[in-house]
């Protein structure tokens, strides 16, 4: 929009457009939050940063020593806030996204690129994509002198991956180690804890992860 032929009443529908668009997508955030760490603050942000960066594109417009003045102004805040989930992040830029395309007019990019948006969020959501099959552990053990050999070959057979992490030495006792491990599933874990005595593996604990969190 030109600064020159500023429209109250189509700068009122794009404001208003993206305000209501940001509404909905704060509530997909809430409605589809499958994490630990939920914030409040994050999602009432998410409904109102899209008013925000459509503002700012309606004082613009095609003037650029006004994007130079904003933009010199947006630097003196200093953000100290740190979004640790990229899901977040996603959201927090379709929501500077919608009220860009909003700011400038382009209605219809807004509710197209939105519409989109939700449709690939419910998709990710029912569908658990890009979730890994199995599951990451931890396994500490206190190994035999003869038991140093042999267990390899039994972490090999009951799981997709074995990465020794650390071994300490106990002298004549054997060794007391940490893996890494992949297991296909819970019977395959059922399976390993019930083999590692017989292997020579004693004091044993097997730590589950989710590949979810980030720790």
């Amino acid at each position: 929009m030109n600064p020159g032929d500023f429209d109250l009443i189509t700068a009122a529908s794009s404001l208003a457009l993206a305000l209501g668009l940001c509404f909905a997508l704060s509530a997909l955030y809430t409605a589809t939050y499958q994490g630990v760490s939920y914030l409040k603050g994050f999602a009432q942000m998410l409904a109102l940063g899209g008013l925000a960066s459509a503002s700012v594109m309606l004082c613009v417009g095609d003037s650029i020593a006004r994007g130079i003045g904003i933009f010199g102004a947006v630097n003196l805040v200093q953000m100290r806030s740190t979004i640790k989930d990229t899901r977040d992040l996603m959201f927090a830029f379709m929501s500077l996204a919608i009220g860009v395309a909003c700011g400038v007019g382009a209605w219809m990019i807004a509710l197209l690129s939105f519409g989109l948006f939700v449709v690939a969020i419910l998709f990710q959501s029912f569908s658990d994509f890009g979730a890994r099959r199995g599951l990451s552990a931890v396994l500490r053990v206190k190994v035999s002198p003869a038991a140093l050999t042999t267990l390899p070959a039994v972490l090999a057979k009951h799981t997709t991956r074995a990465l020794l992490s650390s071994s300490r030495s106990l002298g004549t006792e054997g060794a007391e180690q940490t893996w890494q491990l992949r297991l296909s599933g819970t019977p395959a874990q059922a399976a390993l804890l019930a083999e590692l005595p017989l292997a020579g593996a004693a004091e044993a604990s097997l730590l589950l992860q989710d590949d979810s969190l980030e720790v």
